[in-house]
């Protein structure tokens, strides 16, 4: 039996406009609780002397990360090389730099040529020893289509041509690794994409037109044992059992948008023919909305300090969204509001005021939607019916998707 364990979607820097600086450490407390994620499955990793130790791809925010992110995700690595725990990084959408000459925010170890780390940039297959026997690993990190793009043959493609061009050819290339597996050994596939079947979460409006959606039944291949894929944060399995196909999932969340999502990593014990997993918690930081709707209320300010000190929690990031009658407004104390919620870890306040020939909305900008324009659209169009948002929702990806 081989113990793995398998863990995904770091995002080093991302989530710290909820975070202030920790004058001690110099580090945004966000990226401390991002920090401490990721030391669960190293620590976990090591404590239980486990034989792999799988990264399945977007290490950062973005492929030129901050020395500081570099540093400190190299420190685990460092950790992993030291128990002597052979360790896979998969590329992913965010470490990608989209050039033709395919960098990625990766390249350094692979430079660095350490013996127990390896780095899969592209689709291979290769055999990772471990103490209790080698296991074959196929690899399909994120595929950019820069290089696609460099041959005459493909630039006049619409973007669902060039999709299913690479589709295609990323079959073509699984078949011909499947075809060389040795049937004796554990066999792995690793991955960081869309499968058409997995439940989405915010990271899909990240990705329109960049990632590419691979059918489910590519991955349902007897010679597999167990399929592992990156980039969906939401953990979930998507088929139990020959092969185990799944998201690891997230480590941390990010936003609001995470809120009712746990976080994790997976031990896997994994042996020919079988692979039997668990979801560990990483109990990442709670993200709390407290609602309150104040339109009927003759009790104004009690009626939201009652709700807020319902749902409070200490440590958590609350987000406190409260609808009020444009002549009411003046009858909120905010800043005994900031008093009852000064143990959370972050604020956040929206106010939505209503007045008698229209409803609008008063808001901090949530300067994270400026890379999500479909959740930013979306949330602009609160009070539209659903068809109509659905419709220009779907007219906003087609366009969006052109840009790419």
């Amino acid at each position: 039996m081989i113990k793995i364990v398998h863990f995904s979607d770091l995002h080093f820097g991302s989530g710290e406009r909820y975070g202030s600086l920790n004058p001690e450490a110099g580090l945004n407390r966000r990226f401390e609780d991002f920090i401490a994620a990721l030391d669960k499955p190293i620590n976990f990793a090591v404590d239980n002397k486990v034989d792999l130790a799988i990264f399945t791809g977007d290490t950062y925010k973005h492929a030129t990360p901050e020395p500081v992110y570099q540093r400190e995700f190299a420190k685990r690595i460092k950790k992993l090389s030291l128990n002597k725990i052979p360790t896979i990084l998969l590329v992913g959408n965010h470490d990608v730099l989209y050039r033709i000459d395919g960098s990625d925010a990766l390249d350094i170890y692979s430079t660095l040529d350490i013996e127990s780390v390896t780095v899969f940039n592209r689709i291979e297959l290769k055999n990772i020893k471990t103490k209790n026997g080698p296991v074959q690993v196929i690899s399909l990190p994120h595929i950019t289509k820069s290089r696609l793009l460099a041959k005459k043959e493909y630039r006049n493609l619409s973007i669902r041509e060039q999709d299913k061009s690479m589709i295609e050819k990323v079959k073509e290339a699984l078949k011909g690794y499947l075809e060389k597996l040795d049937p004796l050994l554990p066999a792995i596939l690793l991955g960081h994409g869309a499968i058409e079947t997995a439940q989405f979460g915010a990271e899909q409006d990240l990705s329109i037109g960049k990632v590419l959606s691979y059918p489910l039944s590519f991955f349902q291949m007897p010679q597999l044992d167990y399929v592992g894929f990156g980039h969906i944060h939401r953990h979930q399995v998507l088929q139990e059992k020959n092969p185990l196909i799944l998201y690891a999932g997230s480590l941390e969340r990010v936003d609001f948008g995470e809120e009712k999502e746990d976080k994790g990593f997976i031990y896997l014990e994994l042996q020919k023919g079988k692979a039997k997993h668990e979801f560990v918690s990483t109990n990442p930081r709670k993200f709390i909305t407290v609602s309150c709707d104040l339109t009927c209320s003759q009790n104004l300010q009690t009626d939201l300090e009652n709700e807020i000190k319902d749902k409070k929690q200490a440590g958590a990031i609350i987000r406190l969204k409260y609808k009020i009658n444009e002549e009411d407004t003046g009858h909120i104390d905010q800043e005994k509001i900031k008093s009852i919620l000064s143990d959370s870890f972050a604020l956040v306040i929206q106010s939505e005021i209503v007045r008698k020939d229209r409803t609008y909305r008063i808001a901090e900008l949530d300067t994270s939607l400026i890379s999500q324009p479909l959740l930013a659209l979306e949330k602009y169009l609160f009070d539209y019916t659903e068809e109509e948002k659905e419709n220009l929702l779907k007219k906003a990806k087609d366009l969006i998707s052109l840009l790419d």
